[in-house]
């Protein structure tokens, strides 16, 4: 299922919950990891001839550029050691993270990418989550942030499931994912207000219909869960907004991960419309899995 398992690194402090969540993980799939680190080019603007400043030769920025290189080599081979036992190759690459992130995603054509995200605050927010919302949003493949804490069990897996074609195919890859781990898994289905204003006026009530549907739904996508081992709990909740549902019963209960599905919505629909695995992701305390069917 995981063959090959890109773990971008900026050697921040969520740097070793990143590995160590990657090792723990590998040790079910056996994956090959590739040890990603990124370096920021440098801004330089050069100054008017007519300004009595030396400027900064392109010579002096390679050389700075290259001292962060083997900065970055000394210290992806120490984060190496930590996964000793598994195929490791280390890469290093100059440009905007998030940009070379999705494209080594493509290019090695890895299964998953496992990453750091902020946990709270807004200056980590701003420092650790733009990275990895740019990648959530991006790429093509799973990825999975890791806020914090590294992540040392799948106990207990919450799943965010709306109905959809991409929510029905991430239930069939969390089948597989969880299985190894033998997780408790709790399907949260959160339901939007419904407004029928035409059948309102008649006097017509389909609601009852409708959650009557879902709940069968439901309860076969739980028992299908059970029949692969893995214990399954519904919990349906009823006109409210969709992420704040989910993050509601996230800080309700202990889970050690929660997985959502990203739609992949081209640029204007993202904007217009959002997108609860986002929300999700931006809100959440604990690890974010975001389901992506590769392309």
């Amino acid at each position: 299922m995981l063959k090959k398992v890109l773990v971008p690194v900026d050697f921040s402090d969520v740097t070793e919950a990143v590995v160590a969540s990657a090792k723990f993980i590998g040790e079910k799939f056996k994956p090959k990891f590739y040890l990603l680190h990124v370096i920021s080019p440098l801004v330089y603007v050069s100054m008017p001839e007519t300004m009595v400043v030396d400027v900064i030769d392109a010579s002096v920025i390679e050389e700075i550029e290259e001292t962060k290189r083997r900065a970055a080599e000394n210290l992806l081979e120490n984060l190496k050691k930590r996964l000793e036992g598994f195929e490791v190759e280390t890469i290093i690459d100059i440009g905007s993270p998030a940009d070379v992130i999705v494209e080594q995603e493509e290019e090695l054509d890895v299964d998953l990418t496992i990453l750091g995200g902020h946990q709270k605050g807004l200056v980590e927010r701003i420092l650790l989550g733009s990275t990895s919302e740019a990648v959530v949003k991006h790429s093509k493949r799973p990825v999975l942030v890791v806020k914090g804490h590294a992540i040392n069990k799948l106990e207990n897996v919450a799943i965010a499931y709306d109905f959809s074609e991409i929510a029905d195919a991430m239930l069939e890859y969390a089948k597989e994912f969880l299985k190894p781990f033998g997780s408790k898994v709790t399907l949260i289905h959160v339901e939007e207000e419904i407004e029928l204003p035409i059948l309102e006026k008649l006097g017509i009530n389909i609601l009852p219909q409708i959650r009557e549907k879902k709940e069968e739904r439901l309860n076969q996508i739980r028992e299908s869960f059970e029949k692969e081992g893995l214990p399954c709990e519904v919990v349906y909740i009823e006109e409210r907004d969709p992420a704040e549902g989910i993050i509601e019963v996230l800080q309700q209960r202990d889970f050690d991960m929660v997985m959502v599905a990203n739609k992949g919505l081209s640029g204007l629909k993202r904007i217009l419309m959002g997108s609860v695995s986002l929300e999700v992701l931006r809100k959440a305390h604990i690890p974010v899995f975001v389901y992506k069917r590769r392309s």
